[in-house]
């Protein structure tokens, strides 16, 4: 599980698929799903790469080494993002307080009072984290009613596109990376968390709604979701039952494991990865190791 792409991380992201290549078999999410459906049988030691949230920077710096080392990959989009009608929200956060001039603020999320220092950089990489993390607990009206505060709230005005490093791929580039074999997902249609949704109508909106918008300009059917953070407080099982309901053929969470041909496809498991991390680590997660660590997208 990716996310996002740094050029100065390409030697390393190199090395990890120098890696899954020499040790491991690589195969696409759609050969998995046959598999898993009672299809051909997949070869030891399967491995597929998923990337959430459709950043353009996948395009620049994940895409060619995937297709050079020839590992398959799923791009799950956000709707919404790909169209240009709204950027994340954690890194609108992010984006708040990285040109925020003020030192500290105090954030009132639900019944929890935050006490953000942002005197440096570091402070306010903690910051953004511990004020997302807050924001994923609450309903998704006051998610919302918060962000549209925030700007004052730093004294920093949000943009309403996103800034160079965090825009989305458009459709055609979604297109273009389809055409070389990328898989294309959906991860919603503005990354909420779904759990945290008040009725049905706004998990068919974020589900089945945004599925047939990315039908539409992509030309092709969805067949697999993405659970925005996905950890299985996050998820639901209304958002489960929408998914299957929509016509997807899968399910992937951010719950950190490995899976057997026995997995449920619309609760399969992944290991959280980052191009910058130390390539032992890496080889460590690959193995199981380490089910406890970062945060999801």
């Amino acid at each position: 599980m990716f996310h996002s792409f740094r050029e100065r991380d390409q030697a390393n992201l190199d090395a990890i698929c120098a890696h899954i290549t020499r040790h491991f078999e690589p195969v696409s999410l759609s050969d998995i799903l046959d598999a898993l459906d009672g299809g051909k049988a997949l070869p030891d030691n399967a491995i597929t790469v998923t990337v959430d949230d459709g950043y353009r920077n996948f395009l620049l710096h994940g895409h060619p080494l995937f297709r050079r080392h020839k590992i398959p990959a799923t791009v799950y989009a956000v709707a919404g993002f790909c169209a240009g009608r709204l950027w994340l929200w954690p890194d609108q956060i992010e984006f708040g307080f990285e040109h925020t001039t003020r030192r500290s603020i105090r954030a009132s999320v639900g019944d929890v009072e935050l006490e953000l220092s942002l005197q440096t950089p570091q402070e306010k990489t903690i910051a953004a984290q511990r004020l997302t993390e807050a924001l994923k607990r609450v309903a998704n009206d006051g998610r919302l009613a918060f962000l549209r505060e925030f700007g004052s709230l730093c004294g920093v005005e949000i943009p309403p596109v996103p800034p160079s490093g965090r825009e989305a791929m458009s459709w055609d580039e979604l297109r273009a990376v389809a055409a070389e074999g990328v898989e294309i997902g959906c991860h919603t249609e503005t990354h909420p968390i779904l759990s945290r949704l008040s009725n049905q109508s706004e998990l068919d909106a974020e589900i089945r709604g945004a599925k047939a918008q990315i039908e539409e300009h992509l030309g092709f059917k969805v067949r697999h979701f993405c659970y925005p953070n996905g950890r299985a407080v996050d998820i639901g099982e209304a958002a489960i039952r929408c998914v299957k309901d929509a016509g997807y053929a899968s399910g992937v969470s951010g719950i950190c494991g490995l899976n057997t041909i026995e997995a449920d496809p619309f609760q399969i498991r992944r290991l959280p990865f980052d191009p910058s991390l130390d390539r032992r680590f890496c080889e460590e997660l690959l193995v199981g190791l380490h089910k406890r660590v970062f945060g999801n997208s």
